[in-house]
């Protein structure tokens, strides 16, 4: 139906942005990022979490400034149609809209912490977004 089409519309988006900035990423070291307890001072680590920033300051989520826009994660919030995917964000933006950081990249990191923190299935949805992703990306020749 429309609501749900809707609403893959905005996946499909999402996705595109996603891919556009990790497509120089390190997909093992990302998907062990969201997976395990890991050490940030590791640069691989470092470089996700810009990939994050990237995402969001193309969703319209982080301003130039590299500070947090949370109306506009409520505005997508708004757009979404699935009420538990709908609910567990607007619970996300509840507890994480006040997240802050030093730059972008920590401000990205301290969100998903926050993020993955109050909802295990946001956190299980992008493990396996990631791990999807690792199995679409072309090889490097």
């Amino acid at each position: 139906d429309d609501a749900d089409a809707k609403d893959k519309e905005l996946m499909a988006k999402l996705f595109g942005v996603a891919l556009k900035c990790f497509k120089d990423a390190d997909w093992g070291a990302c998907g062990e990022m969201i997976t395990t307890k890991y050490d940030i001072t590791e640069p691989k680590y470092k470089q996700c979490t810009c990939q994050m920033a990237c995402v969001g300051e193309d969703l319209g989520m982080i301003n130039t400034k590299g500070e947090p826009e949370p109306a506009k994660f409520l505005e997508y919030v708004k757009r979404i149609n699935n009420q538990s995917i709908k609910s567990q964000l607007q619970h996300i933006y509840d507890k994480c809209q006040n997240v802050k950081g030093a730059d972008k990249c920590d401000l990205s990191e301290q969100f998903a912490i926050c993020a993955f923190k109050e909802s295990p299935a946001l956190k299980e949805r992008v493990s396996t977004l990631m791990e999807m992703l690792v199995k679409m990306k072309p090889k490097s020749k």
